[in-house]
């Protein structure tokens, strides 16, 4: 992939007065492990990372990706926090054609129906018009019938525009998945 993002948007994002994303680090691993496990059989139904056993050795394998692609910008992640608790993962994905992003999102079991996912993409909206001007657009990809993850793009405004198979340039895509756009300028 060729650069094409210098800009980097902040480590810490201030939701709303409950919820704050802070940037993946070493010392939200235990966190993590817990909030996976706790959220094992949903997130197993759509997310081929989700695998029994997930463990201290796996977050950690994820952390240090994130803190790889962070000053490359090939990614952002940050944990969703309510106080101190891990209530999810969103970031901004660097896996799209030049100028644009894909937002990814997953919350944890007990804190769903609170629209965690919705609150943290739109502030990730947010985030990538004040601070990353080279970002036109960002999309979301999810799994064909996750209504949970559906749910994000469309109470946000974005713009389905089909469906997408799994292909050898998104090897992590194990289903088919719906494709949602927002441009932003």
């Amino acid at each position: 992939m060729t650069p094409w993002l210098d800009s980097r948007p902040p480590e810490r994002i201030v939701v709303d007065a409950d919820l704050v994303l802070q940037r993946a680090h070493a010392d939200h691993v235990d966190g993590l492990v817990e909030a996976v496990r706790e959220s094992l059989p949903e997130l197993q139904r759509w997310m081929p990372w989700a695998i029994d056993g997930y463990g201290p050795a796996e977050a950690k394998e994820w952390q240090q990706g994130c803190d790889d692609q962070w000053p490359t910008g090939g990614g952002f992640a940050w944990v969703m926090l309510e106080g101190d608790r891990i209530v999810g993962t969103v970031g901004l994905i660097n896996r799209l054609e030049p100028g644009w992003l894909e937002i990814g999102y997953w919350v944890r079991t007990p804190s769903t129906g609170r629209k965690l996912a919705s609150r943290a993409t739109a502030a990730l909206i947010d985030t990538a018009r004040t601070h990353l001007p080279e970002v036109e657009g960002v999309a979301i990809h999810h799994t064909v019938g996750n209504d949970a993850s559906r749910s994000v793009p469309v109470g946000l405004g974005f713009v389905f525009v089909g469906e997408s198979e799994p292909t050898p340039e998104r090897p992590f895509q194990q289903a088919t998945e719906a494709v949602w756009r927002l441009p932003l300028r």
